[in-house]
């Protein structure tokens, strides 16, 4: 399989991965100018830019892009000793490689069209899901309904393992019964090779303790259950389908890029604890109230 190829497969699945390219590279280096790497959110590698330690330190800024949500970076590599400066390679000179995430747009399928599922399919759209509604009544899984979901199957929720499901996506369940809930959630969790990122599960906290104890004595594990975000979503204080769909949609941005709800702006730093008399060190890292992003 050659390099393109390559990239057209995990484009096709939906799998995050960065491109880095050699634009600079002095004589000795052991990378050419227009050498490329192929880095994955798993640290794999395809490709080569030269190896050694130029390859290494390239691999892990492109798995911190890959986590940050960061798109392109220029970075030049000093290829000399660490104890003049440079990255641990003796072959001196030096090479600028040219870094680009690419994020396809992640699969997200949500159980239930009713009110929250059809609300939830407009906001994971504008935050870049492609969404499949799954329902067991045909008027709530149309395409006039869900107008902007990818893919709408009318499905028995008992029947799952017929429904084609993508790997590495995100699951929601909202279905209108609670049997309906407990059903989706077991389907999911026999299904072990898809390896969802997120699977959120509605309901109150003392009726999930119920369910989640039931299918413990069933034989379902304490670390499967322990991965399912239930009660879905964040508390906003809201009780409208709309509200309960954007704190689902918050909770779902979170966990594609590795934070939770301890990250929100004003817990991380807030204004009054900045003491204004000391310099803060620089950082390249704008925050979602910059000006330059309003």
């Amino acid at each position: 399989m050659n390099f393109y190829e390559y990239l057209a497969q995990l484009e096709a699945k939906g799998a995050p991965f960065a491109i880095a390219t050699i634009v600079h590279a002095s004589d000795n280096s052991p990378g050419r100018t227009s050498f490329k790497m192929c880095v994955t959110e798993d640290g794999t590698v395809m490709g080569s830019i030269g190896g050694g330690a130029l390859e290494y330190e390239a691999r892990n800024t492109a798995l911190e892009m890959l986590k940050s949500g960061e798109r392109t970076r220029i970075v030049k590599y000093q290829l000399k000793d660490k104890a003049a400066g440079g990255i641990g390679m003796a072959c001196g000179g030096d090479a600028e490689v040219f870094i680009e995430t690419i994020t396809p747009r992640r699969q997200l399928v949500i159980f239930g069209g009713g009110h929250i599922g059809a609300a939830l399919t407009n906001y994971a759209n504008d935050v870049g899901f492609d969404v499949t509604i799954i329902d067991n009544r045909p008027e709530y899984a149309n395409k006039d309904r869900h107008p902007r979901a990818s893919h709408v199957i009318v499905a028995d929720y008992d029947a799952l393992d017929d429904v084609e499901l993508p790997q590495n996506a995100y699951f929601v369940i909202v279905t209108h019964q609670h049997i309906g809930d407990n059903a989706c959630t077991k389907a999911l969790l026999k299904r072990t090779h898809l390896a969802p990122i997120y699977i959120g599960l509605i309901g109150s906290a003392k009726k999930l303790a119920r369910v989640f104890n039931n299918m413990i004595e069933e034989g379902y594990s304490r670390e499967s259950l322990a991965q399912i975000h239930a009660p879905i979503g964040i508390d906003t204080g809201g009780q409208s389908a709309t509200e309960i769909a954007i704190g689902i949609t918050a909770q779902i941005i979170a966990a594609r890029y590795g934070k939770t709800l301890a990250d929100a702006m004003d817990q991380k730093k807030h204004p009054l604890s900045i003491d204004l008399s000391k310099p803060e060190p620089a950082s390249t890292t704008r925050t979602l109230f910059d000006h330059a992003q309003i």
